[in-house]
């Protein structure tokens, strides 16, 4: 029985009993406990057959000992929940780690019911109360600032480096759910993808890249590795031009890699693990300049006449880079949605219909901010 607990870049010990020596331990949530790849164990915890850990383990010969936990967030590498303390599977023996934490954190459990139940003229991206609690979230992550309920990823790897000093470390990063610029199906609703609008696919992709680079520079600023899975994922998202590697709405494992996802996943990790340490990852000031990166500040203006709606993106800035591309979201009553491109742009709409205008401002570093007005009926 594990017994220890430990605080944030404590230095306490864990109890017995240690790992077997050649030990990989797998820690997180339930991306990498493997929901979306059953069978489960029957530990409350969803740690699935499928998952990635058990394919790192046999490709690398290793002894697996599994963490990972279904709903964990950061603050459970450090107290008991469901189980011990998560980073008391930890100790001097250990040889390999990997980790995925952070989603919780960030509120992305609960943010895709906001998202697909959202009514006409209303997106997740939109919604001040919702994009200001993943982006403080996210802030609090990459240690920007400081909260109570949440630890930063630089505490979290410096904590596993103290309680597993030989360890190899892989951060593992969330691939992209969806196809960069949204994509739209039949059912469950017209012109959505598993009920999300395209605008807030492309904000939820837009919200997993911050939280990567987030955990790339602390993993990287300690010498320590990060696998990107985004890249096997392209074409494979929801709604994706090929087999989803994702479960969707109606599955057990929504919005979660299945059994083919958790195979690509592997494969990122085994990737890294199999290049050299100078080859395995960017220098960590690049890293670190992703995360340090202001967001745009979208800022535009929108004219009807008549059936014409004039939209006006000039107005934007970018504080430390430049502006790079905008493109407009132009989402109508029945749900459906319009995508244009350029500073300005012009769109054919009924007068006396009203409709939801977001503008996605991109900059020179690929951070977009969004902005929403409603363009009222004339």
């Amino acid at each position: 029985m594990w017994t220890s607990a430990v605080s944030p870049s404590g230095n306490a010990t864990p109890q017995e009993p240690s790992p077997p020596s050649s030990t990989y331990v797998a820690l997180g949530d339930s991306y990498a406990s493997g929901v979306g790849a059953p069978p489960y164990d029957d530990d409350g915890c969803k740690r699935a057959a499928g998952a990635y850990a058990h394919q790192v383990a046999g490709q690398t010969g290793k002894s697996l000992d599994f963490g990972a936990c279904a709903g964990a967030r950061s603050k459970d590498f450090y107290q008991p929940g469901k189980e011990a303390a998560q980073l008391d599977h930890l100790n001097a023996s250990t040889s390999l780690v990997t980790f995925s934490i952070g989603g919780n954190d960030a509120g992305f459990s609960t943010l895709f019911s906001k998202c697909i139940t959202a009514a006409p003229f209303t997106t997740c991206s939109g919604n001040k109360e919702v994009s200001e609690q993943v982006d403080g979230a996210i802030s609090a992550l990459a240690g920007k600032t400081t909260r109570a309920d949440i630890t930063s990823y630089d505490t979290l790897v410096a904590d596993i480096a103290a309680r597993a000093p030989g360890a190899t470390v892989v951060a593992v990063g969330y691939p992209r759910m969806f196809t960069p610029q949204g994509a739209g199906q039949i059912l469950p609703v017209p012109g959505r993808c598993e009920g999300v609008t395209k605008v807030d696919q492309r904000w939820i992709n837009a919200k997993t890249n911050e939280i990567n680079a987030a955990a790339k520079a602390a993993a990287q600023r300690h010498g320590y590795r990060f696998a990107d899975p985004s890249g096997p994922f392209a074409g494979h998202e929801l709604c994706g031009k090929q087999s989803s590697w994702f479960d969707g709405l109606i599955n057990d494992g929504r919005f979660h890699p299945n059994a083919a996802g958790h195979k690509a996943i592997a494969g990122s990790i085994m990737g890294v693990l199999k290049e050299q340490p100078a080859a395995a990852q960017e220098l960590p000031a690049a890293a670190q300049a992703q995360v340090d990166n202001t967001r745009p500040a979208g800022s535009f203006t929108l004219a009807r006449n008549g059936d014409q709606l004039a939209l006006d993106a000039s107005a934007s800035t970018d504080s430390d880079g430049t502006i790079t591309n905008i493109d407009w979201y132009i989402q109508r009553a029945d749900g459906s949605e319009e995508i244009l491109t350029g500073t300005q742009a012009t769109a054919t709409v009924p007068a006396d219909e009203q409709v939801s205008v977001t503008a996605v401002i991109t900059d020179n570093q690929g951070k977009e901010d969004f902005t929403t007005q409603i363009a009222p009926a004339a």
